[in-house]
């Protein structure tokens, strides 16, 4: 294993949940790929052209269309068969093309190829392109580029499914989050990936403690805001790779990727704390205050399907509404 694996990972993740620019982001991680691999050079070929259109990837110097058949070159060897191969000396290999395999100047001495799949789909053709100091390329840089291969495929999967529902309509009108129809989508990704991948994740249900005290006080329109400022509050304080969505009325549902039932915990808790301690509408002399209860459960840990991952948070979160509200309850 490379001697700063776990920290190069930590750092891709971060790049591929925080940053908004697609082609900025695979650029940033390829080079450090390059770099932590002693290689020479990186590049993406697109094999699917129509796919890279639906996330607006854009072709650049290191990333490109491959032109060519399938029958050409080692690339055309890997596109046929989508395996990752390494190849130490091209000159070696028969199927060495040069139009098909070049790149830019160099003189290719070595590569390694890793496919891209989206979906069970072969979407592109990862490369590293020449050891240098006159090394050889190892399994360990092939698995760490099949690594990454993966999580790139997780981040290109989640930009295709964010370009499909911006046709539907998906956010809720008074809040600006996201609504149910995107809330069953994101779902349905977070199971598909978890079953694929071996990932997992958590989900909060929460529910305001007693909004309809605030509606009957101040009015609805009063509450509504305080709905709106919750909204801002939850966005606030969690990571831009989690979803919030609004339920309806007063409930909120929020899907933590790659979180942990305990982790997912500590999210609902700190959250609960925000709520508490925050002064609604203070701009505007309100100063009101409420709470909110909270259940959390995480899959596959607690549920083997979306509606049942539901059912329970929310049977949690409504545990914590009959005992003293203000409160996060984990699925049992």
């Amino acid at each position: 294993m490379h001697k700063n694996f776990i920290d190069f990972f930590n750092e891709i993740t971060n790049i591929l949940t925080t940053a908004s620019d697609l082609n900025k982001s695979l650029n940033s991680i390829l080079k450090k790929t390059k770099t932590i691999t002693s290689a020479e050079a990186w590049s993406l070929l697109i094999v699917n052209d129509l796919f890279f259109k639906t996330i607006s990837l854009k072709a650049s110097m290191n990333i490109r269309k491959f032109r060519f058949k399938a029958d050409r070159g080692i690339t055309g060897w890997v596109l046929e068969k989508g395996l990752p191969l390494i190849i130490q000396d091209v000159s070696e290999d028969v199927r060495f093309d040069r139009q098909a395999d070049g790149f830019q100047k160099l003189k290719i001495k070595s590569l390694i190829y890793v496919p891209l799949k989206v979906q069970g789909r072969l979407v592109g053709i990862l490369r590293l392109i020449n050891k240098r100091q006159g090394t050889f390329f190892t399994d360990e840089d092939l698995k760490l580029l099949m690594n990454i291969s993966n999580c790139i495929a997780i981040t290109l999967e989640q930009a295709s499914l964010n370009r499909k529902i911006e046709e539907i309509s998906i956010t809720d009108d008074l809040t600006g989050l996201y609504n149910i129809r995107y809330l069953n989508q994101s779902m349905a990704f977070e199971i598909e990936r978890s079953l694929r991948y071996g990932s997992l994740f958590s989900l909060i249900f929460m529910d305001i403690d007693d909004l309809k005290k605030v509606n009957e006080k101040f009015g609805h329109l009063t509450g509504s805001k305080v709905l709106v400022e919750t909204a801002r509050l939850l966005q606030d304080n969690l990571r831009k790779v989690d979803i919030t969505i609004r339920y309806g009325g007063d409930e909120f549902v929020i899907i933590l990727p790659q979180t942990t039932k305990e982790a997912g915990f500590l999210v609902a808790e700190r959250l609960r704390k925000v709520v508490e301690k925050n002064i609604f509408l203070k701009k505007e002399d309100g100063h009101i205050r409420i709470t909110a209860s909270f259940g959390v459960a995480s899959f596959p840990d607690h549920a083997k399907n979306k509606e049942e991952l539901l059912k329970i948070a929310d049977k949690a979160m409504y545990r914590g509404k009959l005992s003293t509200k203000n409160v996060v309850f984990a699925a049992k």
